[in-house]
Formats: C-alpha cells, structure tokens, sequence
C-alpha cells in the first residue's frame, strides 16, 4: 500500500510540473508587426517572443514573415513580456503588457532601433591604430567597448552591454548614440529609473528631435510619470511630431485605462493627417474604452473606408457588428 501510495505522489507531481510548464496557454490571440525605426520599412524575419510574467517562465516564440507581420494564438490572459530580436538592430523589449481574457488587442506596432556602428578610420602611422566614434579619435580600448557593447545587446547579456556602454560614455560623454544604446541596455537590464535619466541626456540634447523626445516620453510613461511624459510630447511643433509615436503613447494610455486621453493623441494623429486610416481605428477603440461604442460608429467606418482590405477594417467590422 505504502508503494502504490508514493507511486500515485510521483505520478502527481509530474502533471503539476507539466502542467505548470504550459500555464501560458489559454484562449487569447495577439498580433503586430515589426518596423524599422528610422524608416518605417518592415524588418523581415523578426523572432518574437512572449513569456508570461507569472512563474517566470513558460511562452512562445515566432518569427514575423517577409512584411514583418506575426501573430499568436493560444495565448493565457495575465502579464507579459515580448522580446523582438532581429540582425543589425538593438533588441526591442517591451514589458507588463496586460492581456485580459477575451480582450480584443490592437495590432502592435514595434519598431527597432538600428545598431550603432563603430567607424574606423585608417592608422596615421603603421604603430598607431586610429579609431574615430563620431568624428572623435579615441583608443582602440573604447572602441572594442562600443564592440563589446552592441554584441552583448544584440545577445540580449544586458549587464555585459551596461558595463561596455558605461565605459565608452565616460570617454564621450556628450556622443548620443553612445548615450542611447547605454539607456537601451539599463532598459533591458530592468533599471528603468537608469534609462529614463540617460534617456534624458540624449533628450536634453536636442528636445527638438521627435523620435528621441517620444521614445524618452514612452518611458516616463512606464515609470508612471504620465504628466512629464505627456507634456514633452506637447512642447513638440504639430508638424514635428511623428504619427506612429502618437499613436503608440495613446495605447499606452489605453493599456492604463486612460482612453479620454488616448483620444485626444488619435485626435492628434488625424488632425496631421485625415486620410491616417490607423488614427480613427484607434480613437474608435479608446471610445468603446471609454462606454461610448455608439459614438465610436463613425470612425470605425471611417478606417473601412480609407483602407477596406486592412487587418483594421476587418477588425472594425467585426466590432460594429457588435454595437447596437
């Protein structure tokens, strides 16, 4: 009796443990698609990757096709992470993403950030070997620590970036990108309080470059100052401000349950650009957010009109067969 009683105990804990390695899977269903930064064309053959924040463990991976599209079904509702990784640029993470079940998530737009590149210039004489970093000589030291730094974020070694960053910086100081990879690799290494402050350098360099301002904006935002965040992208000229970043700072706004001021970025978006079939979709969903689905009506509309063969105008559809 006292075999069969251990055997049974065994045989328990092997399905708690199998079962456990799967608490991923569920009924939800996600999607995106991955971008260039600074050209908004598709990064091909991106991996993807999802893992669920409970337990630490435990989510799947896939590779976006040749237009930088993916998509996931079988998902559990709950917290996630997604890691996007992709040859030349840096590793994009995106972290505390709330699925809940039976949610209809918007398309994710992601976009990545190219590498730096270390351009090296001809030695002045044979023992000599010169390195130049934007237009700065420095040694052949500090330049194997931007090396170092780039191979470790692309491998995702975080703390190894943090630390070949960190020196490179100390001997340029006022070279951003040096500055923006090392607020990437605090971001991916989980101090946030460290990139949204280095990310502030490279903002107080120049306010004036929207891609800059948006992307420090989207990580005080995730630090949980929305009213420093919000107001940079405010200070920036109308013309000046990049559509996609609005659009990206309203769905966070909407992750936070905030969709009357997700809307008014959307508002923003369409004002720049009336024919932004991506704008109205989304200040439709902010307005169904916000228990209006009635007055949502005429945007979704709107977003089948500009762009009938879309993921959005199916999307639209299916949502106005649901208002009454």
């Amino acid at each position: 009796m006292k075999k069969s009683i251990t055997i049974f105990a065994m045989a328990m804990l092997v399905a708690g443990a199998l079962m456990a390695s799967e608490d991923w899977r569920g009924n939800n269903r996600l999607s995106g698609y991955v971008v260039d930064k600074n050209t908004g064309k598709p990064v091909p053959n991106a991996k993807v990757m999802l893992r669920i924040q409970r337990g630490g463990k435990g989510g799947p991976d896939v590779t976006a096709d040749a237009n930088g599209k993916w998509a996931v079904l079988g998902l559990n509702s709950g917290m996630w992470n997604i890691d996007v990784d992709a040859p030349g640029y840096v590793v994009r993470q995106i972290g505390n993403l709330q699925i809940s079940e039976g949610q209809r998530i918007p398309p994710m737009k992601i976009e990545m950030e190219p590498a730096v590149v270390v351009a090296a210039a001809a030695p002045e004489a044979p023992p000599v070997e010169e390195v130049k970093i934007g237009g700065q000589v420095v040694s052949k030291d500090i330049a194997e620590a931007v090396e170092a730094g780039n191979t470790a974020l692309t491998a995702k070694n975080f703390k190894d970036a943090v630390a070949s960053y960190e020196k490179a910086s100390a001997a340029l100081p006022t070279f951003m990108p040096i500055r923006f990879a090392l607020a990437r690799a605090y971001y991916g290494a989980g101090d946030l309080k460290k990139a949204v402050a280095t990310m502030g350098d490279v903002y107080t360099a120049d306010p004036a470059n929207s891609r800059n301002a948006m992307l420090y904006a989207n990580m005080l935002l995730e630090d949980g100052q929305l009213e420093k965040g919000k107001s940079i992208v405010d200070k920036l000229p109308a013309d000046a401000v990049d559509a996609t970043a609005l659009t990206n700072i309203g769905i966070v706004l909407m992750n936070k349950k905030q969709p009357a001021a997700a809307r008014d970025y959307f508002t923003k978006v369409i004002e720049a650009n009336p024919k932004d079939a991506d704008g109205y979709y989304y200040r439709g969903l902010a307005t169904i957010q916000a228990g209006k689905a009635k007055e949502a009506k005429s945007d979704l509309q709107k977003v089948i009109e500009l762009a009938p063969d879309s993921d959005q105008a199916k999307e639209a559809k299916e949502y106005l067969k649901s208002i009454k």
